[in-house]
């Protein structure tokens, strides 16, 4: 594409996102300053209509983009730098947040839909490579134990564990700290062979609990990602038509779906709308970014908007508060 019709599409997608309207060609030239007549204008547009990248509709004169030319516009647009008191709000949110993983994931999805004003998702790191910090076990019942897994991250999974044989609190002591001295300083994935060893060192009749604590504990590794959602009440100004409204909100609500939609990208930051997230019909653009120091504990930062959403501020926020994450993790 020549210098040129590639700014007329850059306009037209610019001023598409900013009043939802089709975009004429006098409003192209108003915000291009280009030195060339109405005329040349309205020609580049029927070429790009002729390829593909933007769309007359019937009911006006002026032109949208089409999934072709937004993702042109996302491949080809720099993200816009943001104003000062906003990546001061970013950095100040970081700098002051002393709590446990769970609330600044939660209050990290709170802070990007305010930023943004679209819905926002952050999936929480998995344990796979995070140090384990502490390890309890709490017996509810004379056959069921809760197993408290900690992380120097301040993460914290919980495992239900169901025993076949009635346990007594003086065994739990003993399990606990057998578990303690085999899980606490290593990672899930360094204690897998630790794990292994250590039923051989107990009486027997601790070694099969030993086990059964320790398949629990290796299962938790899978089922540690939580998602925390934010900005759902902002959706029917995002969307006119309220059957978007109601399939976008079941989404967010579907969380193994939700999970799926933003988690599947590639490490780094990824833009996929319309038909790239598995449906034509589908008026939906997700802006993600992965943080953590370290690709087997990384999570995933999310912003989900209709197709014209602001995509240079919403990918530089998105990064922003990716890297914020990061930071925050690894200090």
């Amino acid at each position: 594409m020549d210098d040129r019709k590639a700014a007329v599409l850059t306009a037209l997608v610019d001023e598409h996102i900013r009043t939802g309207q089709p975009v004429s060609s006098r409003a192209i030239l108003e915000a291009t300053k280009l030195n060339v007549s109405s005329a040349t204008v309205r020609n580049d547009l029927a070429a790009l209509e002729a390829e593909g990248y933007v769309v007359q509709p019937h009911t006006s004169a002026g032109r949208i983009p089409t999934e072709r030319g937004f993702r042109y516009y996302i491949d080809t647009t720099d993200p816009a730098r943001l104003r000062a008191g906003t990546r001061e709000r970013i950095d100040e949110f970081f700098q002051s947040f002393h709590h446990e993983l769970r609330n600044l994931l939660k209050q990290t999805s709170e802070l990007l839909t305010d930023i943004t004003a679209y819905p926002a998702v952050v999936i929480g790191p998995g344990l796979v490579s995070e140090q384990i910090h502490g390890v309890h076990l709490v017996q509810l019942g004379s056959h069921v134990l809760l197993m408290v897994l900690v992380t120097e991250a301040g993460q914290v999974t919980q495992e239900l564990v169901r025993l076949p044989d009635a346990i007594e609190a003086p065994q739990v002591a003993r399990l606990e700290d057998a578990l303690i001295r085999t899980l606490v300083g290593r990672t899930l994935a360094e204690a897998r062979q630790a794990l292994d060893q250590a039923p051989r060192e107990l009486p027997a009749g601790d070694a099969g609990i030993v086990t059964t604590l320790a398949d629990a504990a290796l299962k938790s590794e899978a089922d540690t990602r939580e998602l925390y959602v934010g900005g759902t009440s902002m959706l029917a100004g995002l969307w006119e038509d309220i059957s978007k409204v109601h399939f976008i909100l079941e989404l967010l609500e579907r969380e193994s779906s939700l999970m799926k939609l933003v988690e599947g990208q590639e490490e780094g930051t990824s833009v996929l709308m319309g038909p790239e997230l598995g449906s034509n019909e589908l008026d939906l653009a997700v802006v993600s970014t992965s943080y953590g120091v370290d690709v087997r504990s990384s999570g995933r930062v999310a912003v989900l908007g209709p197709m014209r959403m602001n995509y240079r501020r919403t990918i530089r926020v998105v990064e922003e508060v990716g890297d914020g994450l990061t930071d925050s993790l690894s200090s």
